[in-house]
């Protein structure tokens, strides 16, 4: 080989290694078992024909390849849904803009649901500017704990450099554990039927909720969209169904290496009643709806901007009125008994929503017991969500 030759070859080398050694390596956040029942409802069998486990994988990648057990794999609008042998412990995932990762993991069961999510790695650890700390307790009496979303990278746009956006904050509110009545206490008065038996239930866990309902200017810089009818930046997004919901928590949760979800029925109900500091209001945090809600006798005929009514005992804002919120339940009657952090995973195509809306003309509908149901798939200008952040 001659010298030219030689030079190309150690060039060609060098060019390689540098583009693998700078190439964006994936890292696991999250992986844990689900009360889902998706693996049961949508069983696939292996080539023993022993029933699946499924792993919902969040990853954003458009065109990932796994290596491994893996017997059917299916994209469920970026969440992909993979089918694995019982046992299976291991898995490689390969994209064409990032470093092959390998996970390791405990053994799946057979016709099990597991959750894991997968996100770029940052260098030195935690997503570049992305900040989850605690400050001074509220007011309220509950610690709040406010989270920036940083700018979006500069843009060159005509040779200049142009700013996309400043960064978003919000507050996340913790509520401690605790036990309450759920469903038609006295205070509500209530004829409807789904709210009964009334129960107690007990919330084992702490958690955070957010502060206010997601605002529009949040759901833009995480999902690069913002498909509300009534637009302001400080105001609920609108218009999006449950799965849009859970697509935002799932990228928030990539964004920060938190775990974003939608609240339960039973997490939502109590904070509704004020968590742990709770008194015995009709609705959230008052028994005048007007004090804390925007309906149809004082909205005007649109929602409006968060924190612009009082909050109830949890320092939370518009759990009564303003935009329904979406729940992780699918909708069903109560169960008798007490229960303990429960959560209706019953299949079905309806989810709850809670809390009334600007558009609600009976003021019964923001009352804190109060449910109703929500098609999968339905996006309407009185819908939007609220957050929880699971303490790891």
């Amino acid at each position: 080989m001659n010298q030219k030759m030689k030079s190309q070859l150690a060039l060609s080398l060098f060019l390689f290694f540098f583009s693998f050694a700078s190439a964006q390596q994936l890292e696991m956040i999250e992986f844990k078992e689900s009360p889902e029942l998706s693996a049961a409802q949508y069983k696939e069998y292996d080539a023993n024909q022993n029933a699946c486990a499924l792993i919902k994988l969040g990853l954003i990648a458009n065109d990932p390849v796994f290596e491994g057990s893996v017997v059917k794999s299916e994209n469920k609008g970026g969440v992909y849904w993979l089918y694995v042998p019982q046992g299976t412990n291991r898995l490689t995932i390969q994209t064409s803009n990032y470093l092959p990762l390998r996970v390791e993991f405990e053994p799946v069961k057979s016709l099990f649901t597991y959750h894991m999510t997968v996100a770029p790695k940052q260098a030195g650890g935690g997503q570049q500017g992305a900040t989850a700390q605690p400050t001074a307790p509220a007011a309220a009496g509950e610690g709040i704990l406010p989270i920036s979303i940083p700018a979006l990278p500069s843009v060159n746009i005509g040779g200049e450099a142009v700013q996309q956006s400043g960064p978003v904050n919000f507050n996340m509110v913790l509520l401690k554990h605790g036990k309450y009545q759920m469903g038609a206490t006295p205070e509500q008065n209530s004829q409807e039927k789904d709210e009964t038996p009334v129960h107690y239930v007990s919330i084992s866990k702490d958690f955070y909720m957010g502060e206010t309902e997601v605002t529009q200017a949040l759901w833009e810089r995480i999902m690069g969209n913002n498909p509300s009818e009534f637009k302001n930046p400080n105001n609920p997004v609108e218009n999006i169904s449950y799965h849009d919901a859970m697509e935002f928590c799932l990228k928030l949760s990539q964004l920060t290496k938190k775990t974003f979800r939608l609240p339960t029925e039973a997490e939502w109900e109590y904070a509704a009643r004020g968590a742990e500091d709770r008194k015995t209001t009709k609705y959230a945090g008052h028994d005048t709806a007007e004090e804390v809600g925007w309906y149809g006798i004082n909205s005007g005929g649109h929602p409006h901007e968060v924190k612009t009514k009082k909050p109830n005992e949890a320092g939370l804002y518009d759990m009564s009125g303003n935009v329904w919120e979406i729940c992780q339940d699918y909708k069903q009657d109560y169960k008798p008994g007490d229960a303990i952090d429960p959560v209706c995973t019953k299949r079905s195509d309806l989810r709850v929503r809670r809390g009334g809306c600007w558009q609600s003309q009976d003021v019964n509908n923001l009352r804190v017991a109060y449910r109703r149901k929500l098609p999968e798939n339905d996006r309407n200008n009185e819908t939007g969500l609220r957050i929880v952040m699971e303490i790891d």
